[in-house]
């Protein structure tokens, strides 16, 4: 309450003094030139007759001064040559005397001529602050004391001037006093009013900078269309190189607008998860309308799926940890048995040849089982992200010069391409290590040509955020094994578990990092890890590791 207060006094002694209204004067002003007019004007016409009888050249000298001296005020507002009080002042003063010199010209107070110094003192008590609107009436009721005493003295006016001189000086004080209070009042309100100004320009360039830091992308589009908001997380998401206010969704972005096609036929507010063309993660839609003023606009959230994937993923872990703690004991001993009882039997002198292919069967699939469990134990044991930042070209020389030891391959068979000079990654070196060779042994398992596989890092133009391409020299693969590639379980290996591409995906996610399949031909396919951008920005920023531990 205080401060409102505080803050009130300094914006009015701000309006007053040191940022002074300029246009209230130039009304004035005009008002003074068209009265100087009017009243020289109806002196030619002879209507009314009283004007300038008892001194015609008087008369006319002082209106044409007058109006004169008005033009000239109206350029001094224009060119400002003087300070705004010092006008006031010296305009209101000469208006006094000016009127006063022509109501004796008109015959004295009994002209009514004195009723213009009414609104003349009105007009200065408005412009100024203070105890100036009573030196205004004051000087105007001197003046109008003086007029009737020379005229009592020398030209013999009638009688009662007295009586109403009287009068017109009560009410230039009652005038002056009226104004000064309303002059206040009105300073008081333009101050508030432009206090709260200032508060909701400062909230909209708040609100503004909110919107534009918020990690869920903002769109808002009119009925029509058109763009009116647009932040930079929407931009990153849709993968666009500039802001596009401006401009139509379906101009940049025909899937999204196909969306609220489909939100407003429907009514759901949320579509189904998409990627834009340019985009490199999946993104969820949210619709709401807008109604203000009579006018419709359509508010789009968009939120990365990955990071609700991500939310999603720890509940899931979770519960799948419950789950393979409490089955793991139940299975794991019958498998001990059965294994242990296969091997017992093999030993067994009297097995003929048929059955020891029989407990080779029971062998191995007790150990294939066995895998399994023990990938489904790592899932549901797998340590949080460890985020750190590191040089990926470094590093992927290390991982190649390892792997290539590992596979027994030529150090022709894989090769590293660089296309940008950007180097810096944010991920747990661990878990990339498990990703890159999850995609490196699966690519080699299918490559054919030379060399076998081909990595590749670099920027996306799109979205600036660094990537690595893992490509192999293979057939490809179906559009039903490509739908399910990422799913847990499905495999096209007869010893496989499923889990290789799963686990690499969810390893990605929780990294805030996204991989994909990026092409599938008859060449080859190519899987893309797009990293994040935020921790990157943020480490060079601070020069501080993130760590999600």
């Amino acid at each position: 309450m205080f401060e409102n207060t505080e803050m009130t006094t300094d914006i009015r002694v701000d309006l007053g003094i040191k940022t002074p209204n300029w246009k209230p004067l130039y009304l004035f002003n005009t008002y003074r030139f068209a009265m100087a007019f009017f009243l020289v004007g109806s002196f030619f016409i002879s209507s009314p007759t009283f004007l300038g009888e008892y001194d015609e050249h008087l008369f006319l000298i002082t209106g044409w001064i007058y109006v004169g001296f008005a033009i000239f005020s109206l350029l001094m507002i224009e060119q400002s040559w003087l300070p705004y009080n010092i006008q006031v002042l010296g305009e209101v003063l000469l208006d006094i005397i000016a009127i006063t010199i022509l109501m004796h010209a008109s015959g004295g107070v009994n002209a009514g001529l004195g009723i213009l110094l009414v609104a003349t003192i009105a007009g200065g008590s408005l412009l100024t602050e203070g105890r100036t609107a009573f030196f205004f009436a004051a000087v105007a009721s001197l003046c109008i004391l003086i007029q009737v005493s020379l005229a009592d003295l020398y030209n013999g006016f009638s009688g009662g001037n007295y009586t109403h001189a009287g009068m017109l000086g009560i009410s230039f004080f009652a005038t002056a006093f009226l104004a000064h209070i309303l002059a206040r009042r009105v300073r008081a309100s333009e101050a508030l009013a432009k206090q709260r100004g200032i508060h909701l320009q400062y909230l909209a360039q708040l609100n503004a900078q909110i919107v534009q830091l918020m990690q869920s992308g903002i769109i808002v589009v009119d009925i029509l269309g058109r763009i009116s908001l647009f932040n930079e997380a929407a931009r990153r998401l849709l993968g666009l190189n500039e802001q596009p206010n401006g401009q139509t969704l379906r101009s940049i972005r025909p899937e999204l607008a196909e969306k609220i096609s489909i939100w407003k036929r429907s009514g759901q507010t949320k579509s189904s998860l998409f990627c834009p063309a340019m985009g490199e993660v999946d993104i969820i839609a949210t619709f709401t309308e807008l109604k203000k003023a009579g006018a419709i606009h359509i508010l789009i959230v968009l939120e990365d799926a990955t990071l609700t994937a991500q939310r999603a993923q720890q509940i899931k872990l979770a519960s799948l940890g419950r789950l393979t703690a409490s089955i793991a004991h139940e299975i794991r001993n019958p498998l001990s048995a059965i294994s242990h009882a296969g091997e017992l039997l093999a030993e067994s002198p009297d097995i003929c040849q048929d059955d020891i292919r029989l407990t080779q069967i029971i062998a191995k699939h007790s150990q294939r089982v066995n895998n399994i469990i023990e990938s489904v134990l790592q899932l549901s044991r797998r340590d949080q992200a460890n985020a750190q930042c590191f040089d990926l070209q470094i590093w992927l020389r290390a991982y190649i010069d390892e792997f290539i030891i590992q596979q027994d391959l030529n150090p022709s068979d894989v090769i590293l391409s660089e296309h940008h000079s950007h180097k810096m990654v944010c991920f747990d070196p661990e878990q990339l290590y498990q990703v890159v060779g999850n995609l490196c042994e699966n690519g080699l398992r299918y490559s054919q040509g030379t060399p076998l596989l081909e990595l590749t890092t670099g920027v996306s133009e799109e979205s600036n955020r660094p990537y690595l391409n893992i490509k192999d020299q293979g057939q490809g693969m179906t559009s039903a094994v490509k739908a399910q590639i990422f799913e847990p379980f499905f495999t096209t290996e007869t010893n496989g578990t499923g889990l290789g591409l799963y686990l690499a995906k969810e390893i990605c996610e929780a990294n805030q990092a996204s991989l994909h399949l990026l092409s599938n031909s008859s060449t080859g396919c190519c899987f893309s890890i797009h990293f994040s951008l935020d921790d990157i920005q943020e480490f060079r920023r601070t020069g501080v590791q993130k760590t999600d531990n």
